[in-house]
């Protein structure tokens, strides 16, 4: 009855086929192992069989969609035997393995390894561990070896993944070197200005759509090109992913880039991105689809995070450039309907806003922001044009002062450090032929080359900084050649534009007004320019847009002013005529009641208004000094004994004195008088 059982259970028939064992070259095609499996059964007389199969999974993973049937079926006890074509189909983990083994041994699994001379039915077999780990040994050393090629591969320059990424096709002659697709590169350059124009992805992917631009999985399935991903509803259905992907990949400005991932575990494939260190980097090494400064600038935007207040459908496009300068948060962008008549559209200091620190409110609208940056933009251009070796000059006094000091010891340090590392290598090799031949002792050795290693080390890492900064240095004098070729490039900046705000911008940094409202407000505005940061024009210059400005403002403050008289003189005009004829009603009687009473009224009020001016006028004068007695007066009060102040005693006595002078002179004067008269009577009489 037993044996019956046995006859009518299933015999199971393993294979594998991994990617990996086709590049070792075995020849173990899925076809012949069944075909050596079904050979083996018949030989020794198994029926029943069934074949469980899993076409192209690597021997260390055992999540295998015929290895799980197989042991369903196992553990529903339906399997007595279990042959595979060698012990490596099974798995190439010992771990592992050796769980599958002892599953066999529980449901009590006969199980064959028909190449390697296995056979459970025989007994315990000591070389089948051994085999098993071989096995992994093969895989790890697959692995090593893959990695080896690859990482030779790379620094060679070299691709090992046949992936292109869209805007590229492989070339004709070297399958290794990319060609720029004359059909897709338009499309990735409209991407990438559409990022610099403002546009979020989702509108970017809408108006791809619209237009019935293939997605690149369709567009290459069209060109014949290999298709990665082929599962799409929808061939012009651009996501955020993909759009974002191609944003991201830094090919675009001809950069070759290897080594982006790397596997960390070779029995579970597990992969990480690697660092900028990591990886394999090759300038100019592909055609360039992108500039290098729109691609910088591009992943500067998507760096900041944007949100669209309630009252929008996007975010305003200085959102990300605008920095406190106190606290350094960025400022958030504001736009509320005040009281009903009025929009607010401003910026404020994120940390105030959300009172997550200490700071004041940097209000600043952004109509005079745009204004501003539109200003220092045209400003700068203008200079530019007109005074390109001027402009070069004084962008490189700038950084001369800022780094030549720093520098110049920099390059002084760097030499020393070189001769001094040098000088080390040769004293290393002298130690270590001192050593060999006896004339130093160990002891000697090994304190002498641990402090030679230790300064080595402290020069290699001085050596870095300092050529880092003269790196720096030089790139600064590049910086204002991109910036000028980036001036060259626009011929209209009569309108700020969300490119040219992207392109010439690298942040704004505002401070706190001061002076309250009004046109007595200030506030310093800190603008860095991409490339040359803050740089700022002579001062005694003017350029024609500044004149123009000018002009329009006092144009527009000249016809500010006319409207003002005329609504002046219209409004007194009009009080001046309704108060005539107001005065020739009232003379002819025809007020109304009302009016009377109103005037009246009016009257009475004004006659309070001018007492209590007279009142307040006569408050705010000081007091009279009282009047002086007269002379007359004083004589009197001296003949009536009464006193006599100082100042009055003295004033009587120089008013007597002068009045007894005046008779004396009177008294001279009539005798003079008389005696002429005499002398001209005797004359006469003569």
């Amino acid at each position: 009855m037993k044996k019956q059982q046995e006859k009518e259970k299933i015999t199971a028939l393993y294979e594998r086929l991994s990617h990996d064992d086709e590049r070792a070259g075995e020849s173990v095609s899925i076809e012949n192992q069944k075909r050596l499996l079904e050979d083996y059964a018949e030989k020794m007389g198994f029926t029943n069989i069934r074949h469980f199969t899993d076409d192209g999974v690597r021997g260390t993973t055992f999540k295998r969609p015929g290895l799980d049937a197989m042991l369903d079926e196992i553990r529903a006890g339906n399997v007595a035997t279990v042959i595979i074509k060698d012990q490596s189909r099974i798995g190439r983990d010992v771990v592992e393995v050796g769980l599958l083994k002892r599953t066999f041994d529980e449901y009590n699994v006969r199980f064959i390894a028909a190449s390697d001379n296995l056979d459970t039915a025989n007994g315990f077999d000591i070389m089948s561990i051994f085999r098993d780990v071989i096995n992994e040994w093969y895989v790890a050393d697959t692995s090593r070896k893959i990695k080896t090629v690859f990482k030779s591969r790379m620094e060679k320059g070299l691709r090992c993944s046949g992936s292109i990424c869209y805007g590229y096709l492989a070339s004709k002659e070297d399958k290794g070197e990319w060609i720029i697709d004359e059909e897709a590169a338009p499309v990735v350059k409209r991407i990438f200005q559409s990022v610099l124009a403002g546009e979020s992805i989702a509108a970017i992917g809408r108006a791809l759509r619209a237009e019935q631009i293939p997605i690149p999985s369709e567009h290459w399935k069209r060109i014949g090109a290999p298709v990665r991903t082929a599962g799409y509803a929808d061939p012009y259905a651009w996501s955020a992913t993909t759009i974002g992907y191609i944003l991201s990949r830094p090919e675009y400005m001809g950069r070759k880039v290897l080594g982006k991932t790397v596997c960390e575990n070779y029995k579970t494939k597990s992969t990480r991105k690697t660092t900028a260190e990591e990886q394999y980097i090759f300038e100019g090494a592909i055609p360039a689809i992108i500039d290098e400064e729109t691609w910088h600038n591009v992943q500067r935007l998507r760096e900041t995070k944007r949100r669209a207040p309630k009252t929008q459908n996007a975010p305003n496009r200085l959102t990300g450039l605008l920095y406190c300068a106190e606290c350094g948060a960025k400022l958030t962008h504001r736009r509320n309907l005040v009281q009903g008549k009025w929009w607010d559209d401003a910026f404020i200091c994120g940390n105030y806003r959300q009172l997550t620190r200490d700071c004041t409110m940097h209000y600043i609208p952004t109509q005079k922001l745009e204004a501003a940056i539109l200003s220092t933009i045209q400003r700068v251009s203008w200079y530019v044009r007109n005074n390109e070796a001027e402009f070069i000059e004084r962008v490189r006094e700038a950084s001369d002062q800022r780094q030549e000091e720093a520098v110049k010891d920099s390059k002084t340090q760097l030499a020393k450090a070189k001769r001094r590392h040098k000088e080390l290598d040769g004293l290393v090799k002298k130690l270590y032929e001192a050593n060999a031949t006896g004339k130093l002792p160990d002891k000697h050795f090994t304190r002498l080359f641990a402090e030679y290693d230790e300064e080595q080390a402290a020069l290699e890492a001085s050596i870095a900084e300092w050529q880092e900064q003269i790196d720096n240095w030089n790139a600064d004098k590049l910086k204002t050649e991109k910036f000028i070729e980036l001036v060259k490039r626009y011929t209209d900046f009569s309108e700020l534009t969300t490119p040219m705000l992207n392109e010439f911008i690298e942040k704004v940094v505002v401070h706190e007004a001061t002076g309250g409202r009004g046109n007595s407000r200030r506030q310093r505005l800190d603008i860095y320019l991409n490339f040359i940061g803050a740089f700022e024009v002579p001062a005694h210059i003017v350029t024609p847009m500044e004149e123009e400005a000018e002009r329009r403002r006092q144009e527009e403050q000249a016809a500010k002013e006319a409207r003002s008289r005329g609504l002046k003189e219209a409004r007194y005009e009009k009080r001046k005529q309704e108060k005539r004829d107001f005065t020739a009603r009232k003379k002819a009687g025809l007020l109304t009641p009302e009016e009377q009473a109103e005037e009246e009224k009016r009257l009475a009020k004004k006659r309070e208004q001018n007492q209590a001016w007279r009142e307040k006028q006569k408050a705010s004068q000081p007091p009279k000094p009282p009047k002086p007695h007269s002379l007359t007066e004083l004589a009197r009060m001296k003949r009536e004994g009464l006193p006599l102040t100082p100042e009055e005693a003295q004033r009587l006595a120089e008013y007597r004195q002068r009045k007894n002078e005046q008779i004396r002179q009177s008294q001279q004067r009539r005798l003079a008088r008389e005696a002429a008269e005499k002398a001209e009577k005797g004359k006469k009489i003569a």
